[in-house]
Parts: C-alpha cells; sequence; structure tokens
C-alpha cells in the first residue's frame, strides 16, 4: 500500500495529461489555456526545485522545449515548430519513457515538483498534436535539417557548460541511465547515444511524410 502512495504523483500526472489530450482531441474550446496553465505550472515548479538544488539543471534541453511550447500558444513560427515537433518526439517522449530518472525530483519527497516534470515533458507532446489537429499546422519539407542543427548548437552549448561547471547535462560527461551504461564507458555510450537520436530523427521524417505532415 506503501508503495502504491509513493507512485500517486506520477499516476495523478498521467491522469491529468491524458484529460488534458482528451480535451485537445474533442477540440474543448480552453484546452490552449490549460495547456498554457499547466506547461507554467510545470516550469515555476520544477525551476524552482532546481534553483534549490542544482541551478545548472535548467540548461536542460526539456527547459527550453518548455518554454517554445509558450511560445508557440501565442505566436506561430515555421522553423520553431519545425524544431519544437522534433524535440518533443525525441527528448521528451524519451524522458517519458525512463521511470526512475536521475535528474528528476524525487517523487515521494517533492511530489508537486515531480508532476512538474511529467507535464513539462507530456503537455509539449500534446501540444504538438493540438498545433497540427487544431492549429492545422504541418511541418516543413527541411525540419529535419532546422532540428539538427538545433540540436548540435544545443550539444556544443552544453558541453561548453558541462566543462565550465563540471556539469552532466545531456550524460556528455558520464553515463547515468543503466541502459546507458550497457554500452560501455564514455565515449561509446555518447557515440550510441547519437546514433539512436540520428535514427529516430530520421524515422520522424520518414513517419511525418508517411501520414502527410509535411508541407508539399
Amino acid at each position: 500500500m506503501e508503495n502504491i502512495l509513493i507512485l500517486y504523483p506520477y499516476i495523478f500526472a498521467i491522469i491529468i495529461s491524458i484529460i488534458v489530450a482528451r480535451l485537445i482531441w474533442t477540440n474543448h474550446p480552453n484546452s490552449k489555456y490549460i495547456m498554457i496553465f499547466i506547461l507554467i505550472f510545470s516550469i515555476v515548479t520544477t525551476t524552482h526545485y532546481n534553483i534549490q538544488h542544482n541551478p545548472i539543471l535548467i540548461l536542460w534541453l526539456c527547459n527550453f522545449t518548455a518554454m517554445i511550447g509558450l511560445y508557440l500558444c501565442y505566436r506561430f513560427h515555421q522553423i520553431v515548430f519545425d524544431i519544437f515537433f522534433y524535440f518533443c518526439w525525441t527528448g521528451d517522449l524519451f524522458t517519458l519513457l525512463v521511470f526512475d530518472n536521475p535528474v528528476a525530483p524525487p517523487m515521494s519527497t517533492n511530489p508537486i515538483a515531480f508532476m512538474g516534470f511529467i507535464f513539462k515533458h507530456s503537455i509539449p507532446l500534446i501540444l504538438t498534436i493540438y498545433l497540427i489537429k487544431n492549429g492545422y499546422k504541418k511541418v516543413s519539407s527541411t525540419a529535419l535539417r532546422h532540428s539538427l542543427l538545433a540540436m548540435i548548437a544545443y550539444t556544443v552549448f552544453v558541453g561548453f557548460i558541462n566543462l565550465l561547471f563540471d556539469s552532466n547535462i545531456m550524460d556528455l560527461r558520464y553515463a547515468t541511465l543503466d541502459i546507458e551504461k550497457a554500452f560501455g564507458p564514455w565515449p561509446y555510450y555518447v557515440i550510441v547515444n547519437i546514433s539512436i537520436a540520428l535514427i529516430w530523427f530520421k524515422s520522424i521524417e520518414f513517419i511525418t511524410k508517411k501520414i502527410r505532415l509535411i508541407h508539399t
């Protein structure tokens, strides 16, 4: 019973995310503002936690992705949406698939910040669906190139930050996940991570072409 109680923040965040996705799918008139509210909640709660425990975590990609999502809620820009779409369906999706994430606030001692962490990755994904379904947006034919360039620029930036502040953003210096450790020591796991990211980026382009989400 105690283990189930510990999972309540995770279960609650997932249920809320599913409800928001349902509102999007049924074209609820206030769905956009609900997403904005939850995104702001996620940014505020996780940023507050990071400032108290490890301020450098603010520079993780998910924070920039969430901020881009807020921007797109008010003003659409094609290249920004292209990058946002790819970042969401790589970083945000993979993060949600990692249950025991070492950079997430502890579920048992910081349940509010933990829920904010989940929302910060789930709501941007739902927002891409909203912009496509309700906003009739599509990614451009150059979305893959724009996203790769943005990812390279971000990786170079955080690589410099890691050296400057002795941090480990994007696990560029040492592995923190068991699956990364299985790939071997640095730099082998980094090479594997990059390879997986490139394959997944290309897969996204393939899928978006198949379901006709790319401007012709």
